[in-house]
């Protein structure tokens, strides 16, 4: 039980950090599954986020992975509603009330600050997944040709994670 508390309680505090999307938590979130409490490995959060990504549906429901990793389907469920449901309820609270905040200055000073703190949590969400996923020259190769692919032209996100997976379990990585 006291598990499961840590492991919403987590996800609960981690739900405020996706400002600009989930990504943005992504650091602190592995920091917390891996080096804090120990339920996963670094190489494990990595395919849990890659898994994610594929499926349909926000890309932070490596949570679900994470919560089913440490307490079965009721720890995966539970850390769905504590990462996403505190910024919903928020996020519509906000709806409400946004036509009478807009003419305060502090809304706006707010709105015009959270852009780079986005864009930086996101940078951050980035570099940590790429710094537990390229461990050496072949993970290197491989993350430098799927990101070519993806900059030169539009292949879905899904098909490139599908494809380097089979390259690197054909490649024993």
């Amino acid at each position: 039980m006291s598990e499961l508390l840590t492991l919403v309680w987590t996800f609960f505090r981690l739900s405020f950090l996706c400002v600009g999307g989930g990504m943005s938590s992504i650091p602190e979130m592995q920091r917390q599954a891996v080096a804090i409490h120990g339920w996963l490995t670094a190489r494990q959060f990595v395919d849990g986020y890659a898994l994610s990504q594929i499926t349909p549906g926000p890309a932070m429901l490596v949570v679900i992975f994470i919560g089913y990793r440490v307490a079965g389907i009721l720890g995966g469920f539970l850390s769905m509603l504590a990462m996403f449901l505190p910024t919903s309820l928020l996020t519509l609270a906000f709806a409400h009330y946004r036509s009478r905040l807009r003419a305060r200055p502090w809304p706006m000073a707010v709105e015009r600050a959270l852009p780079p703190v986005a864009i930086g949590l996101i940078a951050a969400g980035v570099y940590t997944v790429g710094r537990s996923a390229v461990t050496d020259a072949p993970t290197a190769l491989l993350a430098a040709a799927a990101a070519l692919v993806l900059f030169k032209r539009w292949v879905p996100v899904a098909l490139i994670i599908f494809v380097a997976g089979i390259a690197g379990w054909a490649l024993g990585l």
